[in-house]
């Protein structure tokens, strides 16, 4: 074998051993989903969040512990709730009883989704998607509280 080919196998060997894994890109905008995960873009959120003043907030089904969980969540972050004229609507909803499962016993159990504004007002672009995973049998307000400070510690 020639020095040249020597160097091209150690060359290639070096590069095929100290590759580091790269995760998947997020999308350049919004979230998009493969194979049941959502993959959002946390750069355009994190800016959307920061720049939004009034956020309006929707809970299903409606029950008064995940709207008061919401508005505490909103005003903690800044946020004024208001149903119109808002930039942000953060939607908390119970997991797809069909959706993901980990492990034996653990499973989606709640989401919060954000969408941004539609151009009439109503439901535009999803932003951001938050996952709680946990046991089923947790109580709604465990769950709910969960995963709001999952959220909060996300984006500090």
């Amino acid at each position: 074998m020639s020095i040249y080919a020597k160097t091209l196998a150690a060359a290639l060997c070096l590069i095929a051993f100290n590759i580091e894994a790269v995760p998947a890109q997020a999308p350049a905008s919004g979230c998009s989903r493969d194979k049941g995960y959502y993959f959002c873009n946390k750069s355009q959120f994190t800016t959307a969040l920061k720049n939004a003043g009034i956020v309006s907030i929707e809970t299903h089904p409606f029950n008064q512990i995940s709207t008061k969980a919401l508005e505490d969540l909103a005003r903690g972050l800044g946020k004024s709730v208001q149903s119109d004229s808002a930039q942000l609507t953060f939607v908390l909803a119970p997991g797809d009883a069909e959706g993901l499962y980990f492990g034996p016993n653990d499973r989606e159990l709640a989401r919060l989704s954000v969408f941004s504004r539609g151009p009439k007002g109503e439901l535009g672009q999803l932003i951001w998607v938050e996952s709680f995973i946990g046991q089923p049998d947790m109580s709604w307000p465990m769950v709910v509280r969960g995963l709001i400070q999952q959220f909060k510690a996300e984006f500090k």
